[in-house]
């Protein structure tokens, strides 16, 4: 039995995923992650919240008063359902991927990634389309009852391979000889793996589950992951990594992970411009400093300017400033020592004092007020050389 005031309740949960989806792909200027986000948020929202229509209608025809109760046919192990649902699973898998090592993700490596799962919606299609015998399992004893049956067998055979396909992309990241990660995993990263297994467990409990309750409960294993996926989002531009190491900073051997990027000698010649920019004029310490006005100084285009970025590992023009800003904050501390927290937050052109102490715990593990007093304690303890 499956309850209609949850799955009303889960309809409205699908309009605020949609919502917040279509806010990060509104917002994000440039064809980021934050926007590749958004569009994957809003797409599955969206087919969330058309399948649950369906469903009301189908529960509402031919009655006065929608029961609050009513029996669902469940199909387990529905091919339909393995190729609705397996293309998001490949996609959000990547993710972390694309956050490490922005740059690396091409447009043909998403393609590559994204193989498998093609040849498992070609396979299932044909199979759905040409295979005169379809056995209906109602329940995980008539799986097991019909392990015989041939579409049984090719269907478990392609769940099991949409469950493995994606879960392995998650290890990706850890394999450093075939991607070469730049920036350092978050808490973030930590909260979209959780996310992912919530969904991924929702889906294989759907597939597999005996009863109406896992259909009750997946529409939530989707959607509230999704909507925790998406404040993330909107409050950065990367939320699962951290900014990479200032360019002096850099060991051989994250040097020789940037020369696995392809770059053009325009993109090349275009990053040490910026760098150059930054360090000698500073503009981004005027709060007001924008996307067009860092364009017009180096002279490029938006598209040449985000290749740039990601070469260097930053997601955006947001993640770039943000990171110039605090370094600047952090040197600045280290030489105006009779200057608070306040004016050099101002001084390296924060605005928000919330936003930037935020930011700066999340990437330093201390608040502002504690870096300050640990410098200056370690002013304190170094030996003074007599003239």
């Amino acid at each position: 039995m499956t309850s209609v005031i949850m799955l009303f309740i889960e309809l409205l949960l699908d309009i605020v995923g949609l919502l917040t989806g279509g806010s990060i792909w509104k917002r994000s200027s440039e064809r980021g992650i934050q926007r590749a986000w958004g569009m994957l948020a809003t797409t599955l929202s969206l087919l969330l919240l058309c399948d649950n229509i369906e469903w009301m209608w189908l529960f509402s025809r031919g009655v006065e008063d929608i029961p609050r109760f009513v029996e669902v046919p469940m199909d387990h192990l529905s091919i339909w359902h393995i190729v609705r649902v397996i293309f998001f699973f490949q996609l959000f898998s990547l993710f972390p991927i694309a956050s490490l090592q922005p740059g690396w993700m091409s447009l043909t490596r998403i393609v590559n990634y994204c193989i498998p799962i093609l040849l498992i919606v070609c396979i299932a299609c044909c199979y759905q389309l040409f295979n005169g015998h379809y056995t209906l399992l109602k329940s995980f004893a008539d799986i097991w009852r019909n392990l015989g049956e041939q579409d049984v067998i090719v269907r478990l055979i392609l769940f099991v391979i949409s469950v493995l396909t994606p879960s392995l992309n998650f290890l990706l990241p850890y394999l450093k000889r075939w991607i070469p990660v730049r920036r350092k995993q978050s808490r973030g990263m930590y909260i979209y793996m959780g996310c992912f297994g919530l969904i991924m467990s929702g889906y294989i409990w759907l597939m597999l589950g005996t009863s109406g309750l896992c259909f009750n409960l997946f529409g939530y294993f989707v959607i509230l992951p999704t909507i925790c996926l998406n404040v993330l989002y909107l409050r950065n531009d990367n939320p699962l990594s951290l900014p990479p190491l200032p360019a002096d900073d850099l060991s051989p051997k994250e040097i020789d992970a940037i020369k696995e990027i392809e770059v053009s000698a325009v993109v090349l010649e275009l990053s040490e411009k910026l760098q150059v920019l930054m360090k000698e004029r500073t503009p981004f310490t005027n709060p007001q400093y924008s996307l067009q006005d860092i364009l017009t100084d180096v002279g490029t285009n938006e598209h040449r300017f985000n290749k740039a970025l990601r070469y260097n590992g930053f997601s955006g023009f947001r993640d770039y400033i943000n990171f110039n800003r605090l370094q600047y904050f952090k040197e600045q501390a280290t030489l105006r020592k009779d200057l608070t927290v306040k004016e050099l937050m101002f001084m390296s052109g924060f605005t928000s004092r919330s936003s930037f102490y935020r930011y700066f715990a999340s990437i330093e593990k201390i608040s502002p007020s504690e870096y300050i007093d640990r410098l200056q304690k370690e002013g304190e303890t170094l030996p003074h050389r007599e003239g």
